[in-house]
């Protein structure tokens, strides 16, 4: 898969995390760790390492103006951390959006690089 598949699919990853979340505490219920957490959770964390592969090539290569490695480790700890966050309605609300919300911006901020950069198959 090309890093802008990658980014817009990790992008609607954050959308659907932010329904997720508003699901789970509309209805007041509690996940199943090993039936919906841990198999969700073990395919984003795959996701992202195949996106962090390609992400920190294309860095080096392309040197986007906006895009640095501090922004893709920040991005990387905080999608781990939300996903789980996600389904658990105990979760600071206000944290949970701010990180979903920065991360957002991140994998924008990647996907507008790439189509600036004219690498469309990046």
């Amino acid at each position: 898969m090309s890093l802008l598949e990658l980014s817009k699919q990790l992008l609607k990853e954050c959308d659907e995390s932010i329904s997720r979340f508003h699901i789970y505490r509309a209805e007041d219920k509690e996940p199943d760790f090993f039936q919906d957490v841990k198999p969700h959770a073990y395919k984003i964390d795959e996701l992202l390492l195949e996106w962090e592969q390609l992400v920190r090539k294309w860095i080096q290569v392309k040197r986007p103006k906006y895009v640095h490695p501090s922004q893709i480790d920040s991005l990387l700890e905080s999608m781990k951390q939300f996903i789980v966050q996600s389904y658990y309605k105990a979760t600071s609300k206000k944290r949970f959006l701010q990180s979903v919300h920065s991360s957002k911006y991140t994998l924008e901020t990647v996907i507008q690089a790439i189509k600036e950069v004219g690498d469309e198959h990046a």
